[in-house]
């Protein structure tokens, strides 16, 4: 990836975790464009376009011009309000093996461009958290303590393999406490990593 692509995007660590946001589904094997645009808000220069799906609008009576917008009011100067906090999420499909933490061979590759991306040249700044989920199969002790262990050995291949800075990362889980299908709590998207990336915006 292009060095310094989005050197501007990131203005400090931030040690506090925004309010929730629904995360990006990114799947089994997302590139590492995708990736980037999902944690990061933004692409390298050398990616192709995003995708955009615009829904078709149906036919019907042309609406009346919009009346003119009044003037705007101007409001007294204030003091200057601390930059917001902006929260990325991205959701993974990694596969470990049943009923365990061991992550198989097929979702290595998918960890190794979270890595590219969380090392890029001018990402050094932005800290993450590996949020470990499952779905209801099981007991609810049980689903907690294999989502801590399956977010925890999400970080230590990114540390370990992949050299990232321990202190950049976060593991946590939630077992099946925020289930995205929750008509169907077995679905295979409940049992997901979720990746989040914190920074400051403005």
């Amino acid at each position: 990836m292009r060095a310094g692509w989005w050197m501007a995007m990131v203005l400090a660590p931030l040690n506090a975790w925004a309010a929730e946001a629904p995360p990006v589904m990114l799947g089994t094997n997302p590139s590492e464009c995708q990736i980037a645009r999902a944690l990061l808000g933004s692409a390298p220069p050398d990616c192709p376009p995003a995708v955009v799906v615009v829904p078709a609008t149906p036919a019907g009576p042309v609406a009346p011009p919009p009346a003119p917008a009044p003037p705007p009011v101007v409001a007294a100067p204030s003091a200057p309000t601390p930059a917001a906090v902006v929260e990325r999420k991205a959701a993974f499909l990694i596969n470990f093996d049943f009923g365990s933490a061991r992550i198989r061979a097929e979702s290595q590759a998918v960890l190794d461009r979270v890595a590219a991306v969380m090392a890029a040249p001018g990402a050094e700044a932005v800290r993450f958290r590996i949020v470990g989920h499952t779905d209801d199969v099981g007991s609810d002790a049980g689903n907690l303590a294999l989502s801590r262990r399956r977010a925890a050995a999400v970080k230590d291949y990114l540390v370990r393999v992949r050299r990232i800075a321990a202190a950049r990362l976060d593991a946590a889980g939630m077992g099946k406490r925020e289930p995205i299908d929750r008509a169907n709590p077995r679905a295979p998207e409940n049992r997901r990593v979720e990746i989040v990336a914190l920074q400051a915006n403005g």
